[in-house]
């Protein structure tokens, strides 16, 4: 190898490694420049939030000077009871708050199956497959139910030498 050559192998090298750092210093940049987009957009977002939290503590602010510089809650209580901040606030709230959630299926209660009918006696009629046999008739209707008392109820009878008639020694 001359001379020329080997000059020649060593300037190819020198502008392959310059056009590397040219390219990688271009990436650099380039992510700079997008983190600085990023962050631009990030600030501009948050200034509005800052922005409207700025004017609300100047207006709760106002409300105490005209008190007289007394934080009392009427003077620092939201004048529409909602305080904003974000694009979530932004978003309408649904009418039904429980909508998102999935609804229970409908339970049907089923009656429970027919007993098991015996093998047929002679001289007594099957009953049609499917259909329960008819109850006897009851020749007279069951007594209703006694009614409960209350826990604490009172007796009606009155009595002048008992004393647990009286409200201050009942429990």
């Amino acid at each position: 190898m001359s001379a020329a050559d080997r000059l020649a192998a060593a300037m190819n090298a020198l502008a392959m490694a310059t056009r590397e750092q040219q390219e990688q210093r271009g990436l650099r940049e380039r992510h700079v420049e997008e983190g600085k987009a990023a962050a631009l957009e990030t600030m501009k977002r948050d200034a509005a939030v800052h922005a409207r939290y700025i004017e609300r503590m100047q207006e709760l602010n106002k409300r105490q000077q005209k008190s007289g510089g007394w934080l009392t809650e009427k003077a620092l209580a939201d004048r529409d009871h909602k305080m904003s901040f974000g694009p979530e606030d932004d978003e309408p709230a649904p009418a039904d708050e429980f909508a998102s959630y999935a609804r229970p299926e409908p339970r049907h209660e089923t009656a429970p199956p027919p007993p098991p009918i015996a093998p047929s006696v002679p001289g007594v009629p099957e009953p049609a497959h499917g259909a329960a046999p008819e109850p006897p008739p009851s020749a007279e209707p069951a007594p209703p139910a006694p009614r409960r008392t209350g826990r604490h109820a009172r007796v009606e009878s009155f009595d002048d030498d008992d004393f647990s008639n009286n409200s201050w020694l009942v429990d």
